[in-house]
C-alpha cells in the first residue's frame, strides 16, 4: 500500500496537474480577453474563439477566458444581418505567446483575417487596424452603418 502512495504522490499527482500549469500541448491559460473591429460598416458581437465568448467593445469590454494553445477556431456575428464570419486566415497561438501574460486581444480586420496580441497591460490597436479604420474614414465610411 505505501509503494502506491508513493507512485501516485511522484507520477499520477504532478502529471494531472501538468495541464493546470500550461504544460503538454492542450495547456490552456484563463486571461483577460477582449476584441478590436476594424469594420466600420458594422459592429461585431458574440465573438468567440474557440467556442468560448470573448470580451469586445474595442478593448473597452475584458472577460476571462479559457485560452488553448494551438490552432484557433475563430467566429463572429455582424449585427447589421445577424451574418455569422469566420476568420479566414488559421490562427495558431504558441505558448509562449501566452506565458507570462495576463492579456489576450483578438484584432477582427475587414478582410475577415485576425491576429492576436498578448500583454500585460490593457491592449491597444494594432498598427494594421488602425491604418485600416483610416482608410475606411477617408472613403466616407460610417461607423455600424
Amino acid at each position: 500500500m505505501k509503494l502506491y502512495k508513493v507512485f501516485a504522490f511522484l507520477v499520477v499527482i504532478p502529471m494531472s496537474l501538468a495541464g493546470c500549469v500550461g504544460l503538454g500541448s492542450n495547456a490552456t491559460y484563463y486571461m483577460g480577453a477582449t476584441s478590436f473591429h476594424y469594420d466600420d460598416s458594422y459592429h461585431a458581437y458574440k465573438i468567440e474563439l474557440n467556442g468560448q465568448r470573448i470580451g469586445g467593445g474595442d478593448g473597452k469590454s475584458v472577460i476571462t477566458s479559457p485560452i488553448k494553445v494551438g490552432s484557433q477556431e475563430v467566429v463572429w456575428g455582424e449585427s447589421n444581418s445577424y451574418k455569422m464570419h469566420e476568420a479566414k486566415n488559421q490562427l495558431i497561438i504558441a505558448k509562449e505567446k501566452l506565458k507570462g501574460k495576463k492579456y489576450l486581444a483578438l484584432h477582427i480586420y475587414p478582410d475577415d483575417t485576425v491576429d492576436v496580441t498578448t500583454s500585460n497591460d490593457l491592449p491597444n490597436p494594432t498598427e494594421k487596424g488602425l491604418a485600416w479604420m483610416e482608410k475606411q474614414r477617408s472613403q466616407g465610411v460610417k461607423r455600424g452603418k
